[in-house]
């Protein structure tokens, strides 16, 4: 109940904020639009093969997932996107960053489509502004990020339900995805956006999401969440914290 009422409270009242305050950021940052970008020679994102990932995740809903990747050092970007649907609604807008260097992916997790069969949907851009991030400010991006941004996970694991755990228990209570992570920065984060990818044989099965909320320095919390997708197989679980450094209001007061 604690994880569904936060989970409830970001989407009414978290996200909207968050998707407010990137807008913010790269206004503050100074946005270009994507001509300017091409002018300034930035690297355009990188969508791989474009092929959108689609999950059934049980009740008529849906998850929809499509990688990228920010091969610039010093651009950050901030889209606003969304997945056409064959054939039904396409899903709500979504607007988030992604930092200089970023992997990632943009997601829409657990749409409703009420009767509906989903299997075809496509990635639309739509909108895109680029920030180049001031060398006056900070020289090196990369070691800005890696001395502000510096997570380590250990100890991933997936049991799905039904299977027998190292304690004869059999888990009954959905699949259970469990990790440990550590703020390894010298900094305090009032939250800290986590992606975890279910994998098997190198391929994406699925996708969760999640936020770590007060998250101090040298501070390690073990992670246990659940889903209830049906027939899951994974075998590995990759897990990628993100947060907005680049926002002052992520910090906590040291």
């Amino acid at each position: 109940m604690y994880a569904l009422s936060g989970f409830v409270s970001y989407v009414w009242t978290g996200q909207p904020r968050e998707e407010a305050a990137v807008i913010a950021i790269a206004q503050r940052l100074g946005s270009s639009s994507m001509d300017r970008q091409k002018n300034a020679a930035a690297i355009p994102l990188d969508f791989g093969d474009q092929q959108v990932s689609i999950f059934d995740s049980g009740n008529d809903k849906y998850d929809f997932a499509a990688p990228v990747q920010n091969k610039n050092n010093n651009w950050y970007v901030l889209i606003t996107y969304q997945f056409d649907v064959a054939g039904v609604a396409s899903t709500p807008t979504k607007t988030v960053y992604i930092l200089p260097g970023e992997k990632k992916y943009l997601t829409a997790l657990g749409i409703s489509y009420p009767g509906q069969t989903i299997t075809d949907a496509s990635f639309k851009i739509v909108n895109i502004m680029w920030s180049r991030i001031d060398s006056h400010s900070i020289a090196d991006v990369p070691s800005f990020l890696q001395e502000h941004s510096s997570f380590t996970t250990s100890n991933a694991t997936y049991v799905a339900a039904g299977s027998v755990t190292n304690t004869g228990v059999a888990q009954d209570t959905g699949n259970r995805i469990t990790f440990s992570i550590t703020n390894n920065s010298a900094y305090n984060f009032w939250s800290v956006p986590v992606q975890i990818l279910l994998m098997r044989a190198g391929g994406l099965q699925g996708i969760e999401e999640t936020q770590i909320d007060s998250f101090r320095t040298g501070e390690t919390r073990t992670i246990d969440l659940r889903n209830y997708v049906k027939d899951q197989l994974v075998d590995e679980v990759d897990v990628l914290p993100s947060v907005d450094v680049f926002d002052p209001s992520v910090y906590m007061p040291q």
